[in-house]
């Protein structure tokens, strides 16, 4: 449902305007994150906090090289005008696998963890889990095709200014026909999330079995795009293909202004991204 423009594919939670700052904190953003879901007992919480010790480190050194890479070559890809729609669901895939690989680390020492959760501990997660769903919900229930176009149109615009500056006119019309143009999703996207959700609480149902859980559990954060439908699948890539048009039109649309912002706020993020990569291995 929700696209990012450009970068912000790959950078989850963290600002571009204040990446170092934002990563001195992502110990404790996971931290927080996880409290919100499960309390854990003291021996599951230093566990916990060995791994995100251990996941920060080993992101920063090595995950953050990846993250350079690839924003350098979509600049690259800008800077020579040869992106084109496939070539940008092509980086989409590629930012798909940046989050496997978090995935495929943190797994050997989650497995304990999670086979050590109590039942009531697991109640809390899927407790938690179900009601954010029933919000995701009710966020857009009863909302009319024009309203969620419009809802669509104040996020990217949103998104768009953060990277560019003030819209012009002629650049929110273009956000408005990508939109009315893209195919939609959002049914299918939430019967793929409660599918998604209701496999996951088989797979802490079946925790005591190491194999079984690693075999759902890789299933969920690697290859989850098997729960979607043929359907779904083949509208997600033409609504990729129809973001990376727009981002073409867009950039071509950019002012002197507006292109000055861009590369400014792309230069600093990847720079930021190089020192924070550069001063792990050093301190290492």
């Amino acid at each position: 449902m929700k696209q990012r423009l450009l970068l912000m594919v790959l950078l989850l939670t963290l600002s571009a305007c204040s990446t170092k700052l934002s990563y001195r904190f992502l110990d404790w953003a996971i931290g927080w994150e996880v409290e919100d879901y499960v309390t854990l007992k003291g021996s599951q919480q230093r566990a916990l906090d060995t791994l995100i010790n251990q996941f920060v480190q080993w992101h920063q050194t090595e995950e953050l090289a990846h993250y350079v890479a690839q924003l350098t070559e979509i600049k690259r890809l800008i800077d020579t005008n040869t992106l084109t729609p496939a070539l940008w669901v092509e980086q989409v895939n590629i930012a798909k696998r940046h989050w496997f690989r978090l995935f495929e680390f943190a797994l050997p020492q989650l497995l304990p963890i999670m086979v050590s959760l109590s039942d009531a501990q697991v109640q809390q997660i899927m407790t938690t889990l179900h009601n954010d769903e029933q919000a995701l919900i009710k966020e857009f229930a009863g909302k009319t095709p024009e309203q969620l176009q419009q809802q669509a149109n104040d996020e990217l615009q949103a998104q768009f200014t953060q990277w560019l500056g003030s819209l012009t006119a002629q650049q929110k019309e273009m956000i408005y026909q990508y939109n009315k143009q893209r195919l939609s999703t959002l049914d299918m996207w939430l019967e793929y999330r409660h599918e998604w959700l209701r496999q996951f609480d088989i797979a802490l149902g079946q925790r005591a079995d190491s194999a079984q859980l690693t075999a759902r559990l890789t299933l969920l954060m690697t290859q989850a795009d098997e729960l979607k439908s043929a359907q779904h699948k083949a509208f997600v890539r033409q609504n990729s293909e129809l973001f990376g048009a727009l981002i073409l039109d867009m950039h071509a649309s950019l002012s002197a202004k507006q292109s000055k912002h861009f590369y400014r706020k792309l230069n600093n993020l990847i720079d930021d991204l190089r020192e924070l990569n550069q001063e792990a291995k050093t301190s290492g």
